[in-house]
């Protein structure tokens, strides 16, 4: 297996909307934001794989080693291999990477959030710095671009966190503010028994809410200059946008099973977006 397809099998599933939001991209740059996706997965996965912390802080080491060999010119690990062939084309920062790797390894020793502030500070330095990455992929001409793809990253981020908040509960984790859980009358124990009742269906309402205001507040942060090299993340707000709905016509079942808007109705998505 080369480099390439390593990633594709880590990060794109067919039907996934990254899958459909980078499809419109030229060869060289799709191949790039699947490999940022890819290693955005292998860093993920540490803390859901690695159950003992001494492996889990060793492995991430591992990964904050690759990448400065990375940055060195000497890639090994698949992912780093296809990262290399755009680190200078597409001017990638190396304190991007820095900033994700230290926030997952915030991550690794804080398994709550207390208030959203420190939510938000988390998204920043994680799904906020990989959207930079990815927008630096797609090339922009405005520096408030990247302004923008914070936001989007951030959104996207928080997007996540809701959709799985019962796989997270499995492993411990609640991400959601604890001071929200209070506002809510929530307690954790609500999250790891899965027990579904009117104020955890508000609570996910809320959130829900919030992040479209994110989503809504990306779009106007991007200029128009660069509203075109950048139709690959408004594709990616829309198809979010979409699974909010689908999240809220089901009622906020989180707990119960997964929503997802079908592949179809993605590509159709993806298509109107211009």
């Amino acid at each position: 297996m080369n480099s390439l397809s390593y990633c594709e099998e880590k990060a794109v599933r067919e039907g996934s909307s990254l899958y459909y939001s980078i499809r419109i991209l030229p060869t060289a740059k799709r191949n790039a934001i699947v490999a940022l996706h890819a290693l955005w997965r292998e860093l993920q996965e540490i803390s859901y794989e690695c159950h003992d912390p001494q492996v889990a802080r060793a492995k991430l080491q591992w990964w904050q080693a690759e990448i400065t060999e990375l940055f060195a010119g000497n890639a090994r690990h698949p992912v780093c291999v296809e990262l290399s062939k755009v680190i200078e084309t597409c001017s990638l920062d190396v304190q991007h990477f820095e900033q994700i790797l230290h926030g997952i390894d915030h991550n690794l020793d804080q398994g709550e959030y207390a208030n959203f502030a420190e939510l938000e500070a988390f998204c920043d330095l994680t799904g906020g710095k990989l959207s930079q990455l990815c927008t630096q992929v797609m090339g922009y001409k405005d520096v408030n671009s990247l302004t923008y793809a914070n936001t989007l990253g951030i959104a996207m981020q928080l997007l996540g966190i809701l959709r799985n908040v019962r796989r997270d509960a499995l492993v411990g984790r609640i991400y959601l503010p604890q001071d929200e859980l209070k506002q809510f009358q929530i307690t954790p124990q609500d999250f790891y028994e899965a027990r579904f009742n009117e104020k955890v269906q508000a609570i996910f309402a809320y959130q829900a809410t919030r992040i479209r205001k994110y989503y809504s507040k990306a779009l106007t942060q991007l200029p128009l200059l660069d509203y075109e090299t950048q139709r690959s993340g408004r594709v990616r707000i829309q198809l979010s946008l979409a699974t909010l709905q689908e999240l809220e016509n089901d009622g906020y079942q989180l707990f119960k099973h997964a929503v997802r808007v079908t592949p179809l109705r993605k590509l159709w998505i993806s298509l109107r977006t211009r």
